[in-house]
């Protein structure tokens, strides 16, 4: 049997509902999504057999140990073609990234590419949220007005199974791993 996977960092719960209260339900073309579901994707790996599981398990559980826990600023929100995003920060406000989320991503990569794992992006890594995307192929544009950054600490990344369902996806965890 195999799972799809991804590997992620998931907010605080404080977080999630915070803007999980966000959502504009009145607005009819947006899809809205679960607040349990809010996370940044580190690495998409695909479908994955048991032994692939317990291989990612590993490399996971090295990388963990070599990265600090590490701050994270949620401080803008923006639109990318049907989907709406909730940005983490860049440490100056100018395009610089965030070092430790970068590093820890570029590890991850290296580490997963070299065992053959996860799925190759065509597209640059965009760290990310997902909070609503367009029901009818709609552009989105900006919706929400009243929001107030969020940061939290990193300190662990997870891998995650994800079972797609009619109307939106159901993610279980794995497994943990702590940062440091």
């Amino acid at each position: 049997m195999t799972a799809r996977c991804f590997v992620s960092i998931d907010l605080p719960k404080s977080v999630k509902e915070y803007l999980g209260s966000l959502a504009l339900h009145d607005i009819y073309w947006i899809k809205w999504m679960k607040p349990a579901n809010f996370h940044i994707t580190l690495n998409f790996l695909g479908e994955l057999g048991p032994e692939r599981v317990a291989e990612t398990k590993e490399i996971l559980a090295s990388i963990s140990s070599l990265h600090k826990p590490f701050s994270i600023r949620l401080d803008r929100i923006e639109t990318e073609l049907d989907m709406l995003w909730l940005m983490p920060a860049r440490p100056t406000g100018g395009p610089e990234k965030n070092d430790a989320l970068e590093a820890l991503r570029d590890d991850l990569k290296s580490q997963l590419r070299s065992a053959r794992l996860g799925k190759s992006e065509r597209r640059s890594y965009v760290p990310h949220i997902l909070l609503g995307r367009s029901k009818t192929g709609r552009h989105m544009r900006p919706v929400i007005e009243n929001f107030e950054p969020q940061e939290f600490v990193a300190d662990r990344i997870n891998l995650y199974e994800s079972e797609l369902t009619p109307g939106s996806a159901t993610h279980r965890l794995i497994e943990s791993f702590p940062l440091g």
